[in-house]
């Protein structure tokens, strides 16, 4: 029988260079391009840092929920699910929004993303079968009884929906010219 931990890293593999290929030829233009008025992004704050609009989405978010540049879901994505579970599941869980240093170009993009990448898919690679089925815990509040396994499939879903929304605003970016405007 199939280990489901080394079947469920080895899915994570698959979709991760899936969506890491979908960013060849991303320019620095595409990537922080925003399709409508309103849109949360990766923005410079009065220090200098370059922060996520809405907290990165750790938060409630408000209603509509705005459309996202590919910046914002690259950012969330390798950085506050990716990393920040990595962080607070197997490492010391001190991890905030302002301790990422989100890449600002797009030549910074592959070091984010395997730093990130590394530390969530390294973590999971230790687990052993106990380590799968553990709950989370009490300092993970309504989640607690939630298992390792259930947190991984999780960033999962968050690997391939955010990819996904990644492939489709390169889509729209490059047929841009051709997107029919109402009103």
């Amino acid at each position: 029988m199939a280990d489901p931990g080394a079947s469920l890293i080895t899915g994570f593999d698959y979709v991760w260079q899936r969506f890491t290929d979908r960013l060849g030829g991303l320019s620095d233009e595409e990537y922080l391009w925003e399709p409508v008025r309103g849109c949360w992004s990766l923005r410079r704050g009065d220090d200098g840092r370059w922060r996520l609009d809405g907290g990165g989405g750790g938060g409630p978010a408000p209603e509509p929920v705005p459309v996202t540049t590919i910046a914002w879901r690259i950012g969330h994505l390798a950085g506050m699910a990716v990393g920040g579970f990595a962080d607070r599941l197997l490492a010391d869980g001190t991890l905030t929004p302002d301790d990422l240093d989100y890449p600002a170009a797009v030549d910074e993009l592959p070091a984010f993303l395997a730093k990130h990448y590394r530390a969530w898919r390294s973590g999971l690679a230790c687990l052993d079968e106990n380590g799968w089925l553990r709950p989370l815990g009490p300092s993970w509040g309504p989640f607690a009884e939630a298992s390792t396994s259930d947190l991984a499939l999780h960033v999962f879903d968050e690997v391939v929906h955010h990819g996904a929304e990644v492939g489709l605003l390169r889509d729209l970016w490059l047929h841009r010219s051709e997107l029919a405007i109402t009103r």
